[in-house]
């Protein structure tokens, strides 16, 4: 009934979800994620996202380059997908995926059953403790936008829009991690083609400081691109030696933090919002600088 709610009053209900991770444990994952796709089916979440590689862990390191690690992905997205049609949500969840003898990090869109779109990383950090380019290629090194996964062919790129079935003025873009931090990030282009949900996977590890610059990034970003912004990293599971992350997630809607999960927290994975997308489509019609 909330849903239908939704929908006739402009509202739309975002999810974002730090599920426990075993690092190179895909099925562990893949039933951490289903879990958390029938809770939130059960709270009527409508756009349902997942960290940066939740599939697979993003601190694997050398093992994605592993062709069985990288079939088992595969493999754990056919049964994500066929999971996919007990459910109406609009499903977010970052993995590694092998392109034309490269492998991309990234976003995989899936609804009910369908796999609609996947998004290649744009922009790969190497600098710190990062260096992505060991083992990843950045979206503007593809050298084809459609790839076949499981006999479909499906759209591979960063100019992918998702628009919401009987909801006008909801439009998914997505984007991940590092692609937030840049100059012409590509939610920027995604707003300017009509998104008005921006969701943002990430893993980005916590240090002293780290918190309070998201935080002004996504009230910023949000409130620039008139836009609600959905930003949710790895959980603690991804912690090593070297790394600490803390599941960090924020739902930002036109300048204003709605929900937060602070980073570090055990006792709760989901995060929800209802985003005034009626709202978001007005004030884009009254500002008409944004065009």
């Amino acid at each position: 009934m909330t849903v239908y709610l939704n929908k006739d009053i402009g509202l739309l209900r975002l999810g974002l979800a730090a599920v426990p991770v075993r690092v190179a444990d895909i099925d562990f994952n893949i039933e951490a994620i289903i879990k958390t796709m029938r809770q939130a089916s059960r709270e009527n979440v409508q756009v349902l996202a997942f960290p940066e590689m939740a599939l697979t862990g993003y601190t694997i390191g050398d093992l994605v380059q592993q062709q069985a690690l990288l079939v088992k992905a595969e493999q754990g997205l056919r049964k994500l997908i066929d999971e996919s049609k007990k459910f109406s949500q609009l499903l977010i969840i970052g993995m590694p995926l092998a392109v034309e003898q490269r492998i991309y990090n990234c976003a995989v869109v899936i609804n009910s059953g369908r796999l609609l779109g996947v998004i290649p990383k744009t922009v790969l950090p190497d600098y710190k403790e990062f260096y992505e380019s060991r083992w990843f290629t950045p979206s503007r090194d593809a050298t084809t936008d459609i790839i076949q996964l499981f006999g479909q062919s499906v759209c591979f790129g960063t100019d992918l829009l998702f628009p919401i079935s009987g909801l006008n003025s909801a439009t998914v873009g997505v984007e991940i991690c590092e692609d937030l931090w840049v100059p012409l990030a590509p939610h920027e282009h995604q707003a300017l083609a009509g998104a008005t949900v921006l969701i943002n996977i990430s893993a980005s590890n916590e240090v002293l400081g780290k918190a309070d610059w998201r935080r002004t990034m996504m009230a910023s970003e949000s409130g620039r691109c008139l836009a609600a912004y959905g930003y949710i990293s790895s959980g603690v599971g991804e912690s090593s030696n070297d790394l600490v992350y803390g599941g960090h997630a924020i739902i930002a809607e036109n300048g204003i933090i709605n929900q937060e999960l602070k980073p570090l927290t055990t006792d709760s994975y989901l995060l929800i919002s209802d985003i005034d997308v009626e709202r978001l489509a007005h004030d884009r019609y009254m500002q008409t600088s944004f065009h």
